[in-house]
């Protein structure tokens, strides 16, 4: 006899999966988020079970969890918000410069992007504006914003050295 949990994964692992590529690109992304997506279900899956249609808890799952990948991915470019302390007295010269050095191999990078991509990259991680806000300005859909900047990290992560 298979667990409820068994039962549900077999049911919408597949719907799910297909749910989020719709916002992620990157397929092992993808597969990370599905997990995670699953494991906060089975940790859940006694009150998964008192509802009579689980599938609203899912895909509501599914969609935090994709906001929380951005989240991250977000926190991982902190740099932009923060910046790099260059006048920071608690850094040795050696650190300062390899601060330096990255801030501005990121700033390159984030220059050779696509103009509409860049701005719609820097309209999220500087100016902190939602996905419905950058939609709103550029006349497009919140999962066109998405993609534009799950590209724009991703091309960030591969082209650069640190």
């Amino acid at each position: 006899m298979k667990s409820y949990f068994h039962t549900i994964y077999e049911r919408y692992h597949r719907r799910v999966y297909v749910f989020v590529s719709k916002y992620v690109d990157a397929t092992d992304d993808v597969e990370d988020i599905v997990q995670e997506v699953f494991v906060h279900l089975w940790k859940h899956v006694k009150t998964l079970h008192r509802h009579e249609n689980p599938e609203s808890i899912i895909f509501k799952t599914s969609k935090q969890e994709v906001t929380n990948y951005y989240r991250r991915k977000k926190i991982d470019l902190t740099f932009l918000e923060e910046g790099y302390d260059i006048e920071d007295t608690t850094s040795f010269p050696s650190e300062q410069e390899d601060k330096h050095k990255r801030l501005s191999n990121i700033e390159s990078l984030i220059n050779i992007l696509p103009e509409r991509r860049k701005t719609i990259f820097l309209q999220s991680v500087v100016d902190e504006l939602s996905y419905s806000e950058i939609a709103l300005k550029h006349k497009i859909s919140k999962s066109a914003v998405a993609k534009q900047i799950a590209k724009a990290l991703d091309f960030l992560k591969t082209n650069s050295p640190y």
